[in-house]
Order: C-alpha cells, then structure tokens, then sequence
C-alpha cells in the first residue's frame, strides 16, 4: 500500500513582530505514533531518510532526542538541527548556527503530530501563540535577513514538501 500525504494547511502570518508559519500534512491511514517513529529512528540524511540527499551527518542520538550537523537543506543554508521529543507526538526543533557570528536563523519549532479522522496529522507550528507557549525560544534572527525572508516564503514550504513524501515512502518500507 502506498503512504499518500498532503498539504492540507500552509499559512504564512506575522505573530509579535515576527514571522510566523503554520503547515499541516495529511498521512491518510496512518497512525501518529507511526510518523512520530520514523522521527525519531529513520535516517535523517542519505538514501532512504527523512531529508534526502543533502549534507549534513547525525551525532548524539538517544530514544527520544537526534541531532543533526551542517545540514544543508539548499545551497547557502547551513544549521545544526536538534529535534527532541516533548511526549506522544510532540516534538521541539531548534535551529542553531554555531558557524556563524551573525546567525540569520535560530531557535525553535513545534511539530505535533495526531489521530484525526482519515490518518496522522504533522503539524507544524513556528512563532504562532500556540508554538511560543511550547519553545524556549522564537525562530529568529539578529537583524534582517533576505535567507530568512527565503526560509519562510519558499525554501521551508519546499522541505517539508520533501520531508513528508519521504516520511510516507519510509512508512511503505516498514509495511511492505
């Protein structure tokens, strides 16, 4: 049986002087604990993992937290991603640039994901009410940035996009 996921909600806004964005995938008849695993087990970079082909190399894993370093989602985009689990189908990433002296993106995202009616929903939550109650901190940067402005209006859209076939694809394996 082939995973079918869809974009069911993209919503670009600005929340406290900030831009914020929301996306929601439909995974039609999976369960949410089955996303949630791949999170946490699949590879996150190379064939067959949840980003694809792109650089980047995972370090300090554990059951409920992974950490990715140099991952290049796009040329000219470079960010440690550390993805820790919050408890059943929630999940914290923060985006950091230690590389850099001026980062034009760090801080925190919440993704959720839950049973609703027709499968798993993965919700995505940066810098709206209900993600600022969940992080630690925004997904910001210092001063203005045309790499941010991209990050919310295009290149992020774009990942996920690719994020969530490949989740679905991973999910086909595991059930074949």
């Amino acid at each position: 049986m082939t995973t079918n996921v869809r974009r069911v909600v993209h919503e670009l806004t600005h929340h406290e002087g900030r831009d914020a964005l929301q996306q929601k995938f439909l995974f039609a008849g999976v369960e949410a604990a089955a996303v949630a695993d791949v999170l946490l087990t699949a590879p996150l970079v190379g064939d067959g993992s949840v980003f694809g082909n792109r650089p980047g190399a995972e370090q300090d894993r554990t059951a409920t937290s992974r950490a990715l370093r140099g991952f290049s989602p796009a040329p000219g985009f470079r960010f440690d991603v550390d993805l820790a689990s919050r408890g059943e189908g929630v999940f914290v990433v923060r985006f950091s640039q230690p590389g850099r002296s001026v980062p034009y993106l760090e801080g925190d995202l919440l993704w959720t994901i839950t049973d609703e009616a027709g499968g798993a929903v993965f919700d995505e939550q940066i810098n709206s009410d209900r993600a600022l109650r969940s992080v630690s901190m925004p997904l910001a940067g210092t001063r203005p940035s045309l790499r941010r402005w991209i990050f919310f209006r295009v290149g992020h859209k774009q990942v996920m996009a690719g994020a969530t076939k490949n989740i679905a694809a991973i999910l086909d394996g595991r059930s074949g």
